[in-house]
């Protein structure tokens, strides 16, 4: 087998800084789209731990286990909450791993679903923050 395998590092469709990257690196551009991995891709670890991303290998941003929770009751409980929030308003900086990731580019969050989930939420009013940030006009 030739070449380097595809993932979290190996791939363009994921690409995570490594350490010696990410202590020169700047923050990420205020314009970065919220990740849509936070909404549709649930990564559940070998010993029952649903990870927010499929890039926190090191679980630097736990979320629970499937051992003393419901997938609802975590997929959609504070923490979830939380992690989206900081994305919606761009505040990668906040979260371990997101900061000096480049995001998942193979499909993107609109923004009608991103207004659709702060009227879910109950924080609506974070749209206007989101649409100024995404350049994103009516």
């Amino acid at each position: 087998m030739a070449g380097k395998p595809k993932g979290a590092r190996g791939s363009s469709l994921l690409r995570v800084l490594t350490q010696r990257e990410a202590a020169t690196a700047e923050l990420p551009a205020s314009d970065r789209m919220p990740c849509p991995g936070l909404w549709k891709t649930p990564v559940i670890r070998w010993d029952g731990e649903l990870m927010a991303c499929c890039a926190d290998v090191d679980n630097e941003i736990p979320i629970g286990s499937l051992r003393n929770a419901t997938f609802d009751e975590l997929w959609f409980g504070e923490a979830m909450t939380e992690l989206r929030l900081l994305h919606i308003e761009g505040r990668f900086e906040e979260i371990p791993k997101c900061w000096s990731c480049g995001g998942i580019n193979f499909y993107k969050l609109e923004p009608g679903e991103v207004r659709a989930y702060l009227d879910e939420v109950g924080r609506p009013e974070l749209y206007a923050v989101y649409e100024k940030r995404m350049g994103i006009t009516g």
